[in-house]
């Protein structure tokens, strides 16, 4: 029996296996009390989930794996699999590294794990292994609006060095309200189901489609009010898929409006320090990374979800129509 026709089946049991494991995982997180310890700093309602389990994010990890004896069925040519494996290696590397910081910010009992300086540097060590480790599938060229850029091998590096490292910060500061950063990243996946379906690759369209369902699951029990959360873990994992996806599909320079959540969620940060500096004390926000702003302003944390999700949707859907026609 083919793969395709076997893939229906292999996501719907999928589902439930995770949903199951989800679960267990919750009852079994709590009873070691690998829980969430949440900053002084943030708003009163944010107080409320102190205790709640942390690495429920662990199921995309688990989704890329469970998919993999359905994907080698396939005939995959040798650059095909090689992509296969940098999207793979992509994701647990960056997630390992999250389940690091969840680790030691749960033995601390604090909202603290590995310091950004000690992150920063394992998220770029691992970049640089990516990069010499699969730079034969790369090209060294960027497409934008159907303008093809040769841009050579160093400045290519740094480009990748800013897609991957800077996806992998912005996916994890954007997952600080319930729902949100799941809400987000499945709707940024979406894009490249759809690319992957259009250039027929195979083996990245049965990746891309079993890690949303890892997702989906994800959300199930994370739709506020959470019952877990997802972790550095989760999110430096879908932050690792989301860049290596995109310099397989060479949509380098449209990442920035694909995940335009993750990007505004970063940036925000950046004007709040440097006005904060510049003014001696002055804010832009009342709280950044910008979705705690709107939180603070009223809205509910369903509210944040669903327009930051709209916001991602309608530019997802740009993209693609681009892709479709050519540009």
């Amino acid at each position: 029996m083919k793969a395709e026709i076997v893939l229906p089946i292999y996501l719907f049991v999928e589902f439930f296996i995770l949903l199951f494991f989800e679960k267990f995982l919750i009852y079994f997180l709590k009873e070691k009390n690998l829980v969430q310890h949440v900053r002084e700093e943030l708003i009163e309602s944010h107080k409320k989930k102190e205790g709640t389990p942390r690495g429920g994010g662990i199921v995309f990890l688990i989704s890329t794996i469970f998919i993999l004896p359905l994907i080698f069925t396939l005939k995959i040519p040798y650059h095909v699999l090689r992509q296969l494996f940098f999207v793979f290696f992509s994701t647990v590397l960056f997630g390992l590294i999250g389940l690091i910081d969840d680790v030691l910010t749960s033995r601390k009992s604090s909202s603290e794990g590995l310091s950004i300086r000690s992150k920063l540097i394992l998220f770029s060590l691992a970049t640089i292994v990516l990069f010499a480790t699969f730079k034969d599938i790369m090209t060294f060229n960027v497409m934008f609006l159907g303008s093809n850029f040769n841009v050579g091998p160093f400045l290519y590096f740094i480009l990748f060095f800013v897609i991957m490292v800077g996806s992998v910060n912005a996916f994890n500061l954007t997952d600080g309200v319930d729902g949100l950063l799941g809400s987000v990243g499945s709707i940024i996946l979406i894009t490249f189901i759809v690319l992957s379906y259009l250039t027929k690759n195979l083996p990245l369209l049965f990746f891309t489609l079993s890690l949303l369902i890892s997702i989906l699951v994800f959300l199930w029990f994370n739709s506020p009010k959470a019952s877990i959360f997802m972790g550095d873990l989760g999110a430096s994992a879908l932050g690792g898929a989301i860049a290596s996806l995109s310099i397989v599909f060479k949509t380098e320079l449209y990442l920035p409006f694909i995940a335009i959540i993750p990007v505004i969620e970063a940036i925000s940060i950046f004007i709040q320090i440097a006005y904060f500096k510049a003014t001696h004390g002055k804010r832009v926000f009342k709280m950044t990374p910008i979705h705690h702003h709107f939180e603070i302003l009223g809205w509910s944390e369903a509210k944040i979800d669903f327009r930051f999700s709209i916001i991602t949707a309608f530019m997802v859907i740009l993209i693609i129509v681009l892709k479709i026609i050519g540009l």
